[in-house]
C-alpha cells in the first residue's frame, strides 16, 4: 500500500506539470456548460419533457470522463514513457499494476472534481434540479472513470509514440462524443449509424446517467446498459495489462 500511496503522489505531481492537462480536465468541461446554459436558457425539450440543459449537464459530465479518461491519460502515459520515465521505474520493485493502479486513483480523483464542479455549476447558475439519488450518480460515474481510463490504458499499450497518442486518443474521443449521444439524442442518426453508437460505451453510460441523474429512475431499470459498460471495463483493462510496455 505504501509503494501505491507514493505512486499516486508521482502520477498527481506529473499531473499537475502538465498545464494543459490542468485546462483540458477541469475549464474544458465547464466552458461547456456555461455555453450551453447561455445559449438554451429554459428551452424545453417536448420529446424529452426536459430543459435541453438538463438534458446536456448529463452529456457533459460523460465527454468530462472521456477528456481526462482517453485524451489527457493516453497521451500523458504515451508522454512519460517516450521521456523515459517508465523504463527508469522498470529498474525498482514497482510491479505494472501498481504502476497502473496509481494512473487509476489520480486520474479517478481528478474525475470526481470535474464531476462535482459541473453539478455546483449546474445546479446554481442554471437551477438544475438533481432529482436522482446522488449516490447512484457517483456509482455510474466512477464505473464511467473506470470504464474510460482501461480504454486509454489500452490505447497507451496499442500506441507507440506520444504524437501518435495525441492524434489517435481525439479521434476516439470524438467518435464517443458525437456517437454517444452527448449533445443530441442518437435517435435522430440514420439507422446504420444508430446500430454502432448503441454498441459504444458512452451511449449507455449517458443513458444511465441521464436516466439516475435527472429522470430519478431507480439504478436496477438500467442494468443492460451497466453491464455493458462494465463489460467494456473489464475487457479493456484485461488487454490493457496484458499489452502494457514500460518502453
Amino acid at each position: 500500500m505504501r509503494i501505491l500511496a507514493r505512486q499516486v503522489r508521482l502520477e498527481t505531481r506529473l499531473f499537475l506539470r502538465r498545464k494543459d492537462d490542468l485546462f483540458w480536465t477541469l475549464a474544458f468541461p465547464l466552458f461547456f456548460i456555461v455555453l450551453f446554459g447561455l445559449i438554451y436558457g429554459d428551452i424545453v425539450w417536448d420529446f424529452f419533457e426536459l430543459r435541453a440543459i438538463e438534458y446536456i449537464l448529463p452529456g457533459i459530465i460523460v465527454m468530462a470522463l472521456m477528456t481526462s479518461g482517453i485524451m489527457a491519460t493516453t497521451s500523458g502515459f504515451a508522454e512519460e514513457r517516450e521521456r523515459g520515465i517508465y523504463r527508469r521505474l522498470s529498474l525498482t520493485p514497482l510491479k505494472r499494476h501498481t504502476l497502473l493502479g496509481g494512473q487509476l486513483i489520480q486520474r479517478y480523483a481528478v474525475i470526481l472534481v470535474q464531476t462535482t464542479l459541473l453539478l455546483i455549476v449546474g445546479s446554481l447558475a442554471f437551477s438544475i434540479q438533481i432529482s436522482g439519488n446522488l449516490f447512484w450518480v457517483w456509482l455510474v460515474v466512477t464505473l464511467g472513470a473506470l470504464c474510460f481510463l482501461s480504454i486509454a490504458f489500452l490505447l497507451a499499450g496499442l500506441i507507440k509514440s506520444a504524437r501518435a497518442a495525441n492524434g489517435i486518443s481525439m479521434i476516439v474521443f470524438f467518435m464517443l462524443m458525437f456517437l454517444g449521444g452527448v449533445f443530441f439524442p442518437n435517435e435522430m442518426m440514420p439507422e446504420f449509424l444508430r446500430a454502432f453508437s448503441n454498441a459504444l460505451p458512452s451511449t449507455n453510460l449517458n443513458d444511465v446517467l441521464r436516466a439516475v441523474m435527472i429522470m430519478d429512475r431507480g439504478i436496477g431499470e438500467m442494468w443492460r446498459e451497466l453491464l455493458f459498460v462494465g463489460g467494456w471495463f473489464v475487457v479493456s483493462l484485461l488487454l490493457a495489462i496484458r499489452l502494457f510496455r514500460w518502453e
